[in-house]
């Protein structure tokens, strides 16, 4: 067979002869030439065609005019040598096998010279035609010493001497070579031990060649390498944990570096004096005491660990090299998760050795340490004996999912970490809101303390709800304390898959994304997209029961249901909720069908007035109503406090109303810089007196006369103008975009964001501490902070600062 290898030197020399063939007008043939000249023209074209090869026999070192005769053991042919030279046996050879060559007879005259063949088993290819046979009167022994080879190895690590003759180990030890006096040694090494990683080998004396002289030599091959360490490249490292570096045998010498600055930030420079011990193979780095800690950095922290120095007796580990990792620290413990590879009796710390079941994962974490769970993208059915996910502990569980199967690469899209709950009624019969509702995953954020640094957290899974359950949510928070913390970031969280359910068929039940019940914990939940269940009598993306709740930056939707709406609250006990920069109701603007008698972006019930209440750029749509109305936000029970500024509302059809108050609104609210798209007759309604304040006045309050007076004018009875004032008028356009994304629609060509996304007022004085998460929008490329517009057109009205959930960064308008 011809390879690439032994392919191109031959072309060179088929060019060679087709030229001679070509000027054999120049060539006198010899006498009694024919059959045997063709027959060696037709070898060598065989030869340098890949076919075969010739074998060739090279002697070094025979004076004493003694006959040497070798021997090839396919063909039995014998070559006799009286002196150095070389010789080549009849015809020519198939390449890639392995051909032995022995000696018949020793030179016998005196001096007496013992000859040795260096490679006696001949693998014959292009590179490798000739056997190499030695002779000396007296020889001699090139020891070469091994050591730093893994205990767990057992490939070969190859030795060569003269680059023919071949020594292999796969231990520690020592291999000879014999060496006849006066002639040449040259130790080289050639393939290297992989397990369990590759090593680094080297030949430590030096020189490694010379010329035997009446004695012995003895070299020293050193593979003493870096094997692995306790975290890979990339990988999540538990603060609380050292950092090891294992090697193919014992080292000592390593100095961590300390160099300043970062990230990446080396290890040497966190508290405590991090240092290096030495336990059989392993270097083991760890400040005093653990856990790692950086002073004001706080994690997740690139952390580079370099050792140089590391070295044994005879050599430095990698011959020399620093050995370097980056890793990504994590404050507390790190546990790993995988459906696909994973076993719950596995010890879960390591990505090699993880468990199966998220609640494993979980329970792997102390009762008062902070702690992350790293769940790989596949399907997690709760189900059986699959226990839903419960995360209780006070030092709070960080749970993240969609992880590739290395846990270097988080990607929703690519490796999805799907939650999904599939109880049967036995196990879960979701029959009684607030008793026995199933959700696959539970939160109840107690006993922090007011730190800060703990928190439940959920990020980067797709979590779906039981459909077929009358009372059925994604993810519960229930019964959280004051100082303690949950965070869900990142998620795609639905009520169900949708479809499953029967329509209306679970009348009385709710179905939703998240329910909050009795949690007054710090509950933030940001940029996910949450969707409402499917069917039930109420679908809602987040139902809040008396509960502290801070949603930013999400998409969130009902769905199709007797009563549908984005977000629904029950406050009796004064929680905190603030609502800011959220779209509502994507199901329903990009699907027509979903329909439901009574449709709500914010429906909410106050017994008494909630005293932190914070409504402010959202951008609110609703539509689907058949048997009511379209509200955009519904406040019901007792006179609002809520702060309710630069929203973009929408309520669609005749029966659209943008805003309705069972009860006038207090004189501590505010209802400012709104942009106001809603059926003509109902712009906004005030149940408590029954007035509709449909007319829009110049200085953006609304009127129910059309005199536009101030003592008309919308809430003026209890709200000063500077509380009620600067909402207009402009109905939005959402051409060019994609259905589900309409906060994207805010473009020049279509009236644009100087006429849509600029309107509102400034916030500092309404939102108080929630006004900086306000002015930093939600992400269309970058983060971008809410200014007011800079040329385009201001709607009369307003105070021209942005508004809705979604700011577009365009050139055109500023």
């Amino acid at each position: 067979m011809v390879t690439l290898k032994n392919f191109l030197p031959k072309v060179y020399s088929l060019l060679l002869i087709v030229f001679t063939l070509n000027t054999m007008g120049c060539y006198s043939r010899p006498k009694k030439s024919g059959l045997l000249d063709f027959m060696n023209i037709s070898n060598f074209v065989s030869y340098l065609t890949g076919t075969s090869f010739p074998l060739n026999v090279q002697v070094n070192g025979l004076t004493n005019s003694g006959t040497l005769v070798v021997e090839l053991a396919l063909t039995g042919e014998q070559l006799t040598f009286t002196a150095a030279g070389s010789d080549t046996f009849t015809g020519v050879f198939d390449p890639n096998i392995v051909y032995t060559l022995t000696i018949v007879s020793q030179p016998a005259t005196l001096p007496t010279q013992t000859c040795i063949i260096s490679n006696p088993n001949l693998n014959l290819t292009f590179a490798s035609t000739t056997f190499v046979v030695n002779c000396a009167e007296n020889w001699y022994k090139a020891n070469v010493s091994v050591t730093g080879i893994d205990s767990t190895n057992n490939t070969n690590l190859q030795i060569y001497n003269n680059g023919t003759d071949l020594k292999t180990r796969t231990s520690n030890g020592t291999v000879s070579f014999d060496v006849g006096d006066g002639l040449p040694y040259n130790i080289t090494i050639g393939a290297v031990p992989t397990v369990p990683s590759t090593h680094t080998c080297q030949v430590v004396t030096s020189p490694a060649n010379g010329t035997i002289s009446g004695a012995d030599v003895n070299l020293q091959v050193s593979c003493l390498s870096l094997m692995k360490t306790s975290v890979a490249a990339g990988g999540f490292m538990p603060s609380t944990k050292m950092m090891t570096f294992t090697f193919s045998g014992p080292v000592t010498g390593c100095v961590l570096d300390s160099t300043g600055g970062g990230p990446p930030y080396s290890a040497g420079t966190a508290s405590g004096g991090p240092g290096v011990t030495y336990v059989g193979n392993n270097a083991r780095i760890a400040p005093t005491p653990l856990p790692w800690s950086f002073g004001a950095l706080t994690f997740p922290l690139q952390v580079n660990f370099t050792l140089t120095g590391c070295a044994d007796a005879v050599a430095a580990a990698n011959n020399g090299a620093a050995l370097s990792v980056t890793v990504r620290m994590m404050d507390g413990d790190v546990y790993f998760v995988s459906d696909t590879n994973g076993d719950d009796s596995n010890s879960c710390a390591d990505p090699s050795d993880s468990c199966k079941t998220i609640q494993t994962g979980v329970n792997q974490c102390s009762a008062s340490g902070v702690c992350s769970v790293f769940v790989e993208g596949g399907d997690y059915i709760i189900s059986g004996t699959t226990s839903p996910i419960s995360l209780t502990s006070t030092g709070g569980v960080r749970l993240l999912g969609s992880f590739d199967p290395s846990y270097s690469i988080q990607n929703m899209d690519i490796t999805p970490t799907r939650i999904i709950d599939n109880r049967t009624l036995a196990q879960c019969a979701g029959s009684t809101l607030g008793t026995n509702e199933c959700a696959p995953i539970m939160i109840s954020p107690n006993g922090m303390s007011g730190d800060t640094s703990k928190a439940h957290v959920v990020q980067g899974f797709s979590i779906f709800a039981d459909e077929t359950k009358k009372f059925s949510f994604g993810i519960r928070i229930i019964n959280g304390d004051a100082n303690s913390y949950s965070f869900i970031f990142g998620n795609y969280i639905t009520g169900g898959q949708g479809g499953l359910g029967l329509e209306n068929s679970a009348a009385g039940g709710i179905r939703g994304a998240i329910y909050l019940l009795n949690s007054k914990s710090n509950n933030q939940i940001d940029t996910n997209v949450l969707k409402g269940g499917f069917g039930a009598d109420t679908s809602y993306g987040v139902y809040n029961y008396d509960s502290t709740a801070f949603l930013f930056r999400n998409r969130i939707s009902g769905d199709k249901g007797f009563t549908s709406a984005a977000i629904g609250l029950t406050s009796y006990n004064d929680p905190a909720v603030a609502i800011i920069n959220n779209t509502m109701n994507f199901r329903q603007y990009s699907d027509g069908t979903v329909t439901s008698t009574y449709t709500y972006g914010i429906y909410s019930y106050e017994d008494s007035p909630n005293t932190k209440y914070y409504i402010a750029g959202n951008t609110i749509y609703s539509a689907g109503a058949s048997g009511g109305s379209n509200y955009g936000i519904f406040m019901s029970g007792s006179g609002t406090n809520a702060q309710m500024t630069n929203n973009l509302i929408m309520a669609q059809g005749p029966n659209g109303v943008c805003a309705t108050f069972d009860n006038t609104p207090s004189i501590n609210a505010t209802f400012r810089g709104n942009n106001l798209s809603c059926a003509a007759g109902t712009k906004i309604f005030v149940a408590a007196g029954s007035t509709n304040f449909s007319i829009f006045c110049g200085d953006g309050t609304f009127n129910s006369s059309g005199l536009c007076l101030v003592t008309t004018a919308f809430m003026n009875d209890v709200l000063t103008a500077n509380r009620s004032n600067q909402n207009f008028i402009s109905t939005p356009t959402f051409n060019g975009y994609p259905l589900t994304q309409p906060w994207l629609a805010m473009t020049p060509s279509n009236g644009g964001p100087c006429a849509i996304a600029f309107g509102g007022v400034e916030t500092s004085g309404y939102l108080n501490s929630f006004d900086p998460f306000y002015k930093l929008d939600a992400v269309i490329g970058t983060p971008v902070t809410r200014t007011t517009s800079f040329g385009g057109t201001t709607p009369s009205g307003s105070a021209g600062y942005t508004i809705g959930a979604f700011e577009l960064d365009d050139a055109g308008c500023f």
